[in-house]
C-alpha cells in the first residue's frame, strides 16, 4: 500500500490543529478529505464499529451563528462537519479544559454509519506499510511529520463527518463549587464544622472545584430542563417563524 506525500502531509496538518480558527479548520479538513479521496485506502482504514465520543464546548450565545443551543434543541442536531472523535471515552472527557467559561462542556456518543467514517487512525498505525511510509516521511522532514508522530494512535482518534445529536449527548462536565461557598450553603460557619466537612470530602475522595461529569441520567435531566426553558423563552419567535409560509425550518435563532 502506497501512502502519498499529500496524504501524509494532510494528516499531519490535521493532527497539528488549527489554533481554534474555524476558517483554518475548514481549509485543513477540505485538504484532508481531498487527500483521502486521492488515496486508494483499504476498507479497514475507514471502518469504525464501536462507540465514538466527542467533547464539544457548546456556546449558548454566539453572535456569529446565534449559538449552538437553538439548532440542538429545535432540530435535534448540530451540524459539525469533519471532526475528530475518539473511541476512548476517558480521553474525550479529559480532552482540553474540563470546562470553559461561557460554554457547556458536552460529551456526545455515536456509533458511526459507514459513510460517516473518513479515517480510522489507530487502524492506520497497526499497518506495517503505513508505519514504514510514515517513518520515511519523518526522515524526509515532511510537512507536519512532527505532529504525526507526536500523536500517533495515542488519542484513539477517528475522523468522522457526523452531526452532533441531542439524543446522543451523554455527559455534561463542570466543576464543583469552591469549599467556602459549599460551607456557606450548608450554614457551616465554625472552623470545627468546616474541618469535619473537609474530612468527609477527603474520605469520599471528593474535592471542591474538581472537574466532574454528570451521569447520563443527570445530563439528560439537566438538558431537558434547559431545553424546556429555552423553548419557553423563545416560544413567540418560534411560533412566528413556523406560521410563516416558505420559511426555512432551520433554527430561527
Amino acid at each position: 500500500m502506497a501512502f502519498s506525500e499529500r496524504f501524509l502531509s494532510a494528516l499531519g496538518r490535521w493532527q497539528k490543529g488549527w489554533r481554534e480558527q474555524p476558517n483554518l479548520r475548514l481549509k485543513i479538513a477540505s485538504e484532508l478529505e481531498a487527500a483521502i479521496d486521492d488515496t486508494d485506502l483499504p476498507k479497514n482504514f475507514q471502518i469504525v464499529n464501536e462507540q465514538c465520543y466527542r467533547k464539544r464546548f457548546l456556546v449558548p450565545n454566539n453572535p456569529v451563528n446565534g449559538g449552538d443551543l437553538g439548532p440542538l434543541f429545535l432540530n435535534g442536531v448540530l451540524p459539525e462537519g469533519v471532526a475528530s472523535w475518539t473511541v476512548d471515552k476517558k480521553f474525550a472527557q479529559e480532552f482540553k479544559d474540563p470546562t470553559r467559561e461561557g460554554t457547556i462542556a458536552a460529551i456526545f456518543s455515536h456509533i458511526p454509519e459507514p459513510n460517516e467514517v473518513l479515517l480510522n487512525i489507530p487502524a492506520l498505525w497497526e499497518d506495517p506499510s503505513f508505519q514504514s511510509a510514515a517513518e520515511q516521511f519523518r526522515v524526509r522532514n515532511g510537512e507536519s511529520s512532527d505532529a504525526l508522530f507526536h500523536f500517533r494512535f495515542r488519542q484513539s482518534e477517528v475522523i468522522l463527518r457526523a452531526d452532533l445529536k441531542y439524543d446522543e449527548l451523554i455527559h455534561i462536565c463542570g466543576r464543583s463549587s469552591p469549599f467556602e461557598r459549599i460551607c456557606e450553603l450548608h450554614g457551616l460557619w465554625s472552623e470545627a464544622e468546616r474541618d469535619d466537612l473537609w474530612k468527609e470530602f477527603v474520605q469520599a475522595d471528593i474535592f471542591p472545584e474538581e472537574a466532574f461529569s454528570l451521569t447520563k441520567e443527570g445530563t439528560r435531566a439537566a438538558m431537558d430542563r434547559a431545553k424546556s426553558s429555552f423553548l419557553e423563552k423563545h416560544r413567540s419567535t418560534i411560533e412566528t417563524v413556523l406560521t410563516q409560509p416558505n420559511q426555512s425550518r432551520e433554527s430561527p435563532l
